[in-house]
């Protein structure tokens, strides 16, 4: 098997790998996601033009609050494209968007095998990789809803084997354009090391960062906004999340992730530093700087997505690197996998599903009800009712949300309304448990407005499994 594998032309395997996960990732993509982001890239692609000013949101909703600019350049653009293309109502739903991260997930894998080719492994070695890659939880999730994820890793991963092939200038557009889909892509810059840190490596990496840099600096330039407003929500702590709460999200993501294969995880690393050191080396230099975004902490380079992809990425590397080195018992793997799919369908794509289906439940029954009032409450959870109820149309977002989680008495009071619809998001079931734990960071309390509002009325008007909403009246 073996020797047909090495026989077989490395680009035949290529498009092989491309075209069975964009297939596999597109048959999961849904119509609903409970992913607030998500809904708002769809939602704004329906406009005449691309939405290049602000994020996500303008100052009027976020009460006054400065707002980003559009850090998502890149995906916004392509989705726009792509949107202006769909048939029949599929501009009204997140199809499209899920689209795009399928197909970036089937070029992600391909790259994912050219690269370790590129680096010298055999083709079995760089298959098996490439389809643990694949399957690894977080990466499969995010390749099937429409978040920025996926593509971003398709570009750092495009950045990475063209700077491999001593491409500079193409390499340079990929890495501009990983960091205009976002641009915690700088984190990744480090893959240069994937080619080793002599003199002529340096140089090139100087090259293209330079020229990346300048591009991205000129292209938010002409479009008019202040990219020093990036940095605003470096300030933003989250209150509770020590050093101790970080180190145990990360160890929690890599359990619930290789979970099954964390032995392999494991072995993979002693076999890579022992039989493999140069790949070991300038591998662990590729991924360490994703750690940062642990430690960071702000509400802005806390993207999860971010920090997770990339660094699982280079993960299952080592735990392919073991897998590959097995010969016999099918079923050391075959039963793992089963298990690890299994993780990832009922972790992973069923509460996500679950929790669209109540927000688009809950939209569903203020639009039967006639209910037009403002709303007000947290980002996530809000934007899925919203956009449910009013056909995804971005207008209603942009002029009835307040986005303020867990709202005060001041801020009811600034946004100067007679009545408003509180909207209070519920922890899932694994999410409560976990708040059981002795672990600074992990508690919640559940939000009601009637305990901290003091004026006017409040009342429950609508609950289910995931949200309970409240209507606020201003007392005359």
């Amino acid at each position: 098997m073996n020797k047909a594998l090495e026989n077989i032309n490395p680009k035949n395997i290529f498009i092989a790998l491309v075209i069975t996960f964009a297939v596999f990732y597109s048959a999961q993509v849904s119509f609903f996601t409970s992913r607030a982001d998500v809904l708002t890239f769809s939602s704004r692609s329906a406009a005449e033009k691309p939405v290049l000013d602000y994020a996500f949101l303008n100052e009027k909703t976020l009460l006054d609050e400065p707002a980003l600019p559009n850090y998502h350049l890149g995906h916004t653009v392509i989705l726009w494209l792509v949107y202006q293309l769909m048939p029949f109502d599929l501009e009204k739903s997140v199809f499209p968007a899920g689209l795009v991260s399928a197909i970036s997930g089937g070029f992600i894998i391909g790259l994912t095998f050219l690269i370790w080719l590129e680096l010298g492994l055999s083709k079995r070695k760089a298959l098996i990789i490439s389809l643990v890659t694949g399957l690894v939880p977080s990466i499969w999730f995010h390749n099937t809803f429409g978040e920025v994820y996926a593509l971003q890793l398709l570009f750092i991963l495009l950045f990475a084997y063209m700077f491999l092939k001593g491409r500079i200038f193409l390499s340079a557009l990929a890495f501009l354009f990983a960091n205009l889909v976002s641009p915690v892509s700088a984190l990744a810059f480090s893959f240069v090391f994937l080619a080793g840190w002599d003199k002529k490596t340096l140089r090139n990496a100087f090259i293209t960062g330079l020229i990346a840099l300048v591009i991205y600096v000129l292209v938010y330039t002409a479009i008019g906004s202040n990219l020093l407003n990036l940095l605003n929500p470096l300030g933003t702590e989250i209150e509770g999340r020590s050093v101790f709460y970080r180190i145990g999200v990360l160890i929690f993501f890599i359990v619930l992730n290789f979970n099954f294969f964390l032995i392999y995880l494991i072995k993979g690393i002693k076999l890579a530093r022992e039989n493999n050191t140069v790949i070991f080396t300038r591998l662990l230099l590729a991924i360490i700087p994703q750690l940062i975004l642990l430690f960071l902490g702000s509400t802005f380079f806390i993207e999860l997505g971010s920090f997770q992809i990339p660094l699982f990425w280079g993960l299952a590397f080592f735990t392919g690197f073991a897998i590959s080195e097995l010969t016999t018992n099918v079923r050391k793997v075959a039963l793992p996998l089963i298990g690890s799919v299994l993780i990832t369908i009922f972790f992973w794509h069923v509460p996500d599903r679950l929790a669209a289906i109540d927000r688009h439940n809950a939209g569903q029954w203020l639009k039967g009800k006639g209910i037009n009032t403002k709303i007000i409450g947290d980002w996530n959870t809000s934007v899925g009712v919203i956009l449910s109820k009013d056909d995804m149309d971005l207008n209603f977002l942009t002029n009835n949300y307040y986005d303020c989680p867990c709202p005060t008495e001041k801020d009811i009071r600034m946004t100067n309304e007679d009545s408003l619809i509180i909207i209070a998001c519920k922890k899932n079931i694994l999410r409560q448990k976990l708040a059981e734990l002795p672990v600074q960071g992990l508690k919640i309390e559940p939000y009601n407005p009637s305990e901290v509002i003091s004026t006017g009325k409040t009342e429950k008007i609508y609950e289910n499994n995931s949200l309970v909403m409240y209507y606020w009246t201003k007392t005359q």
